[in-house]
């Protein structure tokens, strides 16, 4: 036995059985999903951004065309009606926390077969007790001196903070959500609820089965919140979340971090297994948190902080799909084999929008001794070269979240705001050629010998066929 199959033994006795417990595992399968379904809300935040913050400074322009006339339109514009653009934005990834406590309770709830609709709603209620507690408030355009009491309450509104209804309180939303499923899941399964007569209507007798897991969810977390209060001389839980967190958030955002579970998706992929799902519920949240405070920070004319966001999973790290495969499905229509060529015209469409299942499974690249290396290690080097770039300022770091099937250099360059970005990408695209050609070669070469050995066979049975008959 080789040292590679003795390797593959292994991997699927340890690799394979903890997999497969990942992807069975409800409360991961919840957050994934409902991660996932908030990704139609980061879109429409990010081109609302895009809308409201032209990525040019009309100032620089020196030349005056058409082009740089119509830019400068646009800029004027968009400052004279900021607010306006900037609201869908700030009800969006603004509220980020807020729909992903609706959206996980939803999608748990589904997988236990109670109720989602009320378990979204005592997950909703609950996060907002715990993370917005209401004020009243007077609009300062509003306030004039010497403003009596009886006027301040008169126009008091009631208002909700919202600084931890965005990325700061994803963390919060998690915990949240997962917390009141299980509560009601328990009074379910123990049957412990209010008892209606005979002769209430269903419905009815239905929205009474929320009514105590509401009272017991709200009164565990509100306690709990006050308590934390009272013990930090005032931060809410959302606060208290972000400080505990803070190692991991910086850890994963980190080039060590970046290079792991990019390394960790790609060993998943090696054995077949999809690598991007296993490592979604792990990546997710702190993705989205990283990328909403990169666009806030974009939004206000801050400098941006993260680098590990959706641009730079989808288009620089997995350019192509896993494996950074564009690289190895442009190769492929040059190559020797007619099995690989007609692979690579099978895969070089769906490669440009990200899709690279065909590829993957076709060559195979599961399993490839010969491909191994590249496979696993160019999306490692891309994240490496990524990084770099974005810390020297070369390019821009994700303020947008664009759909992860957008062309790599395209979707670069609108998730960063940067033109430079795309350019890169394409460069990128370049130098994984040259690191899979080696290898691809190697592949290439022994597919083609073994094609041509079964092109002599055949002819051999064809021209020994004829001299039987003839015996």
């Amino acid at each position: 036995m080789s040292i590679m199959d003795k390797f593959n033994q292994l991997a699927e006795k340890s690799l394979l059985p903890i997999a497969n417990k990942l992807a069975a595992q409800r409360h991961l399968t919840a957050l994934r999903n409902g991660m996932v379904s908030s990704i139609p809300l980061s879109i429409l935040g990010g081109v609302s951004l895009i809308v409201a913050t032209p990525p040019f400074n009309p100032e620089q322009m020196t030349q005056k065309n058409i082009f740089t006339g119509f830019l400068s339109a646009w800029y004027d514009w968009a400052q004279a009606n900021a607010y306006a653009l900037k609201l869908p934005f700030m009800m969006s990834m603004g509220l980020m926390g807020l729909f992903i406590a609706f959206s996980i309770a939803h999608n748990l709830a589904e997988e236990y077969e109670i109720p989602a609709l009320d378990a979204s709603i005592v997950s909703t209620v609950t996060f907002l007790l715990v993370t917005s507690p209401a004020f009243s408030g007077v609009p300062l355009d509003k306030l004039v001196e010497n403003m009596s009491s009886e006027e301040f309450s008169t126009l008091g509104l009631l208002s909700l903070p919202m600084q931890y209804l965005d990325a700061k309180g994803i963390f919060t939303a998690i915990i949240v959500s997962i917390v009141c499923v299980e509560i009601m899941r328990f009074l379910n399964e123990k049957n412990i609820r209010f008892k209606l007569p005979d002769g209430v209507p269903p419905a009815i007798a239905a929205s009474f089965d929320a009514i105590l897991p509401l009272f017991l969810c709200t009164g565990l977390f509100y306690g709990v919140s006050l308590l934390i209060q009272n013990l930090t001389g005032g931060d809410l839980i959302p606060a208290l979340i972000m400080k505990l967190l803070a190692p991991a958030m910086t850890g994963l955002d980190s080039l060590a971090g970046i290079c792991l579970i990019t390394f960790l998706a790609q060993l998943f992929w090696f054995f077949g297994l999809h690598g991007a799902s296993i490592t979604q519920f792990v990546r997710l949240p702190f993705m989205s948190a990283y990328i909403i405070a990169n666009a806030t920070a974009f939004s206000n004319g801050e400098t941006l902080q993260h680098y590990f966001t959706q641009p730079f999973w989808s288009y620089i790290i997995a350019i192509g799909g896993g494996g950074s495969t564009m690289a190895l499905a442009i190769l492929m229509l040059r190559a020797r084999s007619a099995q690989m060529r007609q692979l690579g015209k099978i895969s070089i469409i769906p490669s440009l929008f990200n899709i690279n299942e065909p590829l993957i499974f076709g060559t195979p690249l599961v399993l490839n001794p010969i491909m191994m290396l590249p496979f696993i290690f160019v999306p490692v080097i891309n994240a490496i070269a990524g990084y770099t770039f974005m810390h020297f300022g070369w390019i821009g770091k994700g303020v947008v979240e664009t759909p992860w099937t957008t062309p790599a250099p395209i979707g670069a360059a609108l998730g960063t705001m940067d033109i430079r970005a795309g350019i890169f990408v394409l460069g990128l695209i370049v130098f994984n050629i040259a690191i899979y050609y080696p290898f691809f070669r190697v592949l290439d070469q022994q597919t083609a010998e073994a094609e041509k050995q079964e092109e002599e066979e055949a002819r051999t049975m064809i021209t020994e066929i004829p001299q039987e008959q003839g015996a």
